[in-house]
């Protein structure tokens, strides 16, 4: 079962315990509603076909790995819990692109990290440069999107 996010409007400012964020839920394909949530720590709000919400969700259930709660124990991946997921990978891929437009990202060989330099639209020469001072440095932007975004969410998440 592919279930995506489609249209997503996510609002920073209004975020608060959770996302704050509204999308068009599809299956397979086919749009089932909408969700969102209003980023005040509650659950999220579904509008659509609710016999294919149920379905998503006892399929979430049943074949999305556990998690694990603050106590210890380990918890179903409901659709609720998956379409965070899906706003937090949104959110991360949206960053990075950001990023990569106005400069040049590397993850430092010798600690892991990843260090930004702005370009100035000299994206060859600041690469360049970067590999001068820095022999061995990944360059997130001569990377395949879905490589570059692997490397940046290992460096940026907790």
């Amino acid at each position: 079962m592919k279930i995506e996010l489609k249209a997503i409007q996510y609002a920073a400012f209004s975020s608060e315990e959770t996302n704050c964020y509204s999308a068009s839920l599809t299956i397979d394909g086919r749009k089932i509603g909408t969700v969102g949530n209003d980023g005040h720590g509650g659950p999220d709000r579904f509008d659509g076909d609710r016999a294919a919400f149920a379905a998503a969700d006892a399929w979430c259930k049943a074949n999305l790995p556990k998690w694990t709660g603050h106590d210890g124990t380990p918890r179903d991946t409901d659709l609720e819990f998956h379409c965070g997921q899906l706003v937090e990978d949104w959110l991360i891929a949206r960053d990075l692109k950001t990023a990569l437009r106005t400069k040049v990202v590397m993850r430092d060989p010798a600690d892991g990290c990843l260090y930004e330099v702005k370009h100035r639209k000299r994206v060859e020469a600041t690469i360049a440069g970067v590999l001068r001072q820095h022999p061995g440095a990944v360059i997130l932007n001569t990377l395949p999107f879905a490589e570059a975004l692997t490397l940046y969410r290992a460096a940026t998440s907790p």
